[in-house]
């Protein structure tokens, strides 16, 4: 992450840096920087994991309430107590990198699922996340590329965290399904079909069908309570945008991405994976 000398003095809402519900300064770990993640009591979800409560409950219906709903991994300090309450299976959300996760979670082979996407759309739509929050600096795309993208420490960063599940995965050293963003958007019945099959729920393709329906991007931005809201000055939802594949074109420019390729080469050059850029 940048340096404080790196980074525009200039942020969104300053009467509220002081507020508990700002993101930045990021939280810094050895070489690796996280979100500072404020408390959100009111929760919301993403796309997989709507997926995935829905293969569990064996319901089509929109997961808004229950214990599923609750559990995302960074904010475990909260739950903790609560978490023998919860009957098996139990389903955690995280953006961790895996040697953040539990340990016995790993080396006893339960089960994770991990999903990844390409990293120029990703990259695309984290800025426009973040771009506004609370606290955030208020970076232009081109500052974002520099302080963010070319340092890539959030998280542990992507192409760690990549080759950290990808090499996990292969050699077995984990309970691990591999999941593109690009596969549920291109071909769902089968992604969809293969989750089902790794946690062992029961499923037809009628059941798929319609959770298909139900979890479309159209479907997922228009029905699911977006919690993040509540970091945004406005209170506007940034969390369902476009869904796109290919938006990232409309950001990086000629230069940006030829840098960004020879990033890539050099950094992924011993991990056999490949993402969809494009239509």
């Amino acid at each position: 992450m940048a340096d404080a000398q790196d980074v525009p003095l200039k942020v969104h809402n300053e009467s509220v840096i002081d507020s508990d519900l700002v993101i930045y300064p990021f939280t810094r770990l050895g070489e690796e920087t996280f979100l500072s993640s404020p408390l959100i009591t009111e929760h919301g979800t993403h796309w997989c994991h709507e997926i995935l409560s829905m293969l569990l409950s064996q319901s089509v219906e929109y997961n808004t309430k229950g214990s599923l709903h609750h559990m995302f991994l960074e904010l475990v300090s909260f739950f903790f107590d609560k978490l023998d309450e919860v009957d098996d299976p139990r389903l955690f959300t995280t953006h961790l990198p895996l040697h953040h996760l539990p340990t016995h979670h790993v080396k006893n082979g339960y089960k994770i699922i991990y999903l990844n996407r390409n990293p120029k759309d990703r990259w695309a739509s984290n800025y426009t996340f973040l771009h506004g929050k609370l606290g955030i600096p208020d970076w232009t795309w081109n500052e974002f590329f520099d302080n963010m993208i070319l340092k890539d420490d959030l998280q542990g960063g992507w192409f760690n965290y990549t080759r950290e599940f990808e090499k996990a995965a292969q050699t077995k050293t984990a309970n691990i399904l591999p999941v593109k963003y690009e596969d549920l958007k291109f071909h769902p019945f089968s992604t969809i079909k293969k989750m089902a099959e790794f946690i062992n729920v029961s499923h037809n393709d009628d059941f798929i069908k319609e959770m298909i329906k139900k979890c479309s991007f159209d479907n997922i931005k228009k029905h699911k309570y977006d919690s993040t809201r509540i970091i945004d000055p406005k209170h506007e939802s940034t969390l369902f945008r476009k869904g796109l594949i290919g938006d990232w074109k409309n950001w990086f420019t000629v230069a940006q991405n030829e840098k960004f390729d020879e990033m890539y080469r050099e950094e992924m050059k011993n991990c056999d994976v490949n993402f969809i850029y494009d239509l």
